[in-house]
């Protein structure tokens, strides 16, 4: 299973003669952006912090690893959906599904003059339309306000269910939304509420059943903190979700979802 805007998302692997190892993905204009960063978004310094610095330490961790394991050959979308389910895998998870949500996060941004003349397509702003999100600008708000809210690391994402209508969802930590068993949705750091206690047991149920249904990723949006702090300080979030959004390449985005 891939993902439909093809599989350079998932990563690149290079291979020698006895290893292959997992090397960081090249950009698009990513010599641009190392020079001069993302004009509205990142400094030079900010982007080389947010992408290559960790992306390489994610595919570093991620080749150490998998070496001379059967994910030696995978790529980081394949990695993460082989080890979702494997309690004893989980470290191994969490560099592959880290790698594949940066790459999806990072490759949507273009510099704020360019990104200015993109617009989301019709199809796409109909589907928010069915869920109660009648413009840009509100379904701006939803997905800025989840993302500023959410307490710790993780990820907010516009995501494509199976009927092909749309959904903002967080996942926490490492979470992925390609697999409701690992999405990680609930903060489990407090209190279990009657509600969230509820929706436990259902995964529980779903799994036993073996149910495969899966959702994919429209749009994304990092919360961990080394993708701000380093333009932003400690207390810039809401200033890094802002400019942002201003940044989002909408034919990127209208790429990703679903067309006939």
């Amino acid at each position: 299973m891939f993902h439909r805007s093809g599989s350079r998302l998932a990563g690149r692997i290079i291979q020698t003669s006895r290893r292959s190892f997992h090397d960081v993905p090249v950009l698009k204009n990513q010599d641009q952006y190392v020079i001069n960063g993302i004009e509205g978004l990142y400094s030079s310094h900010g982007f080389q912090s947010a992408w290559i610095n960790y992306q390489k330490y994610l595919t570093l961790n991620l080749s150490l690893h998998t070496s001379g394991s059967e994910n030696e050959l995978k790529t980081p979308f394949q990695i993460l959906l082989n080890t979702a389910k494997q309690t004893t895998e989980q470290h191994i998870f969490h560099y592959a599904s880290q790698a594949h949500n940066n790459h999806l996060f990072m490759e949507q941004f273009i510099p704020k003059s360019e990104a200015e003349k993109t617009r989301p397509s019709r199809l796409l702003l109909e589907r928010l339309s069915y869920q109660d999100i009648p413009d840009l600008e509100t379904f701006r708000e939803r997905m800025l306000l989840l993302a500023d809210s959410s307490f710790g690391q993780g990820w907010v994402f516009l995501v494509e269910l199976p009927n092909k209508s749309l959904k903002i969802i967080r996942c926490n930590n490492d979470g992925t939304p390609y697999y409701y068993g690992k999405n990680q949705s609930l903060d489990l750091n407090g209190g279990v509420d009657e509600g969230s206690f509820e929706y436990l047991n259902g995964l529980k149920e779903r799994a036993k059943n073996d149910e495969r249904d899966y959702t994919l990723p429209i749009l994304a949006i990092n919360c961990w903190d080394q993708a701000y702090l380093n333009d932003y300080g400690v207390t810039g979030k809401a200033d890094y979700l802002s400019n942002l959004w201003d940044c989002i390449n909408w034919d990127v985005i209208n790429k990703r979802l679903f067309q006939v």
